[in-house]
């Protein structure tokens, strides 16, 4: 497909990542430009190898320039997203904020490529959400044989909930390590955890039922037997997950294992367990890492995953998606 002019409509940060993910593959984009969903600053610019990236701020966008759009929008945001497609974009939505329209197929790349083909009902895909899409690469040599219980425990950081979360909990931690407390109504981040969905715009949002039915769309046979529980923690950067899986067959732990070293993507490492602040300074890598793989008995294996939920579960995996939209 010639003549493609993407949009990146992001945050600023999202959006540096975006480019840098892009600059790494053989895409035949004509044309980039930035759509800042929020305002990027004076001092903020993009730019895709040695050249500048045109910013456009939100009143002076006009979508029908664009034929495809990263659109990293809030649920709030919704008719925006409305917008571009009306104006003829196609809409890669990479927060999931269009999981709820039974039409929108949502993907985890190289996991369920084949519903792509539902692109062009409403010419919106959907990424698939950072915990979903950890699942279900850890999971993809697992998927052909029946599986009695999958539970997961993600532990979510600061970044997940985006660059505001982060700059609190700098600010938080940086106060209380110099003695200074905490305003009374202040909800805690640094040194605390608690559950995800009790803080900020997160306990407005339907995005329980919408992660439901992201994982139902991508991983549809484990959507019963699979139970999540989601944990806010006091880390920067990088989602990690406890994994454990139960079967009514022998798992072979030797054989997965073997499946991640020849797979995309995944690192799998045998001696070293790999944390979320070991994998945010490793900037020579950006892949799903997983360690401490045990059996805990015949049919229950159990496992850790890292990824960082910028670099790879939205800005890699985003750029993957979009050479699938393209090859469709």
């Amino acid at each position: 497909m010639s003549n493609i002019h993407l949009a990146i409509a992001s945050d600023f940060a999202l959006a540096e990542k975006l480019l840098e993910a892009l600059e790494h593959k053989n895409i035949a984009i004509e044309k980039i430009s930035a759509v800042e969903l929020e305002p990027f600053g004076e001092e903020q610019n993009l730019r895709f190898g040695p050249k500048a990236v045109e910013q456009f701020a939100l009143d002076e966008v006009d979508w029908a320039e664009f034929s495809h759009v990263f659109f990293a929008g809030k649920m709030a945001q919704a008719e925006l997203l409305a917008e571009a497609v009306k104006a003829g974009c196609v809409i890669l939505d990479l927060y999931g904020i269009t999981a709820l329209i039974g039409d929108v197929p949502v993907i985890v790349p190289s996991v369920n490529d084949e519903n792509i083909a539902n692109l062009r009902e409403r010419n919106i895909v959907a990424l698939a959400n950072p915990q979903v899409s950890q699942l279900a690469l850890a999971l993809k040599p697992l998927l052909a044989q029946p599986l009695n219980q999958v539970f997961v425990t993600s532990l979510l950081p600061s970044a997940y909930f985006g660059d505001e979360k982060v700059k609190e909990l700098a600010g938080q931690t940086a106060r209380l390590l110099n003695g200074i407390p905490l305003d009374e109504n202040a909800e805690r981040i640094a040194f605390d955890v608690v559950p995800a969905n009790v803080q900020g715009e997160e306990k407005n949002l339907p995005f329980s039922k919408a992660f439901e039915l992201q994982l139902a769309k991508v991983l549809p046979n484990l959507t019963a037997c699979t139970t999540f529980h989601a944990v806010q923690v006091p880390v920067f950067y990088g989602v990690s997950q406890m994994v454990s899986v139960q079967s009514e067959y022998q798992l072979d732990a030797e054989q997965l294992s073997e499946a991640w070293k020849a797979a995309n993507w995944i690192n799998f490492n045998e001696e070293t367990v790999i944390t979320a602040v070991k994998n945010g300074e490793n900037e020579e890598e950006n892949a799903l890492e997983i360690s401490q793989l045990l059996a805990k008995s015949e049919q229950e294996i159990q496992f850790w995953t890292v990824a960082d939920e910028q670099r790879f579960s939205l800005a890699f995996l985003a750029v993957e998606l979009l050479e699938l939209v393209l090859e469709y």
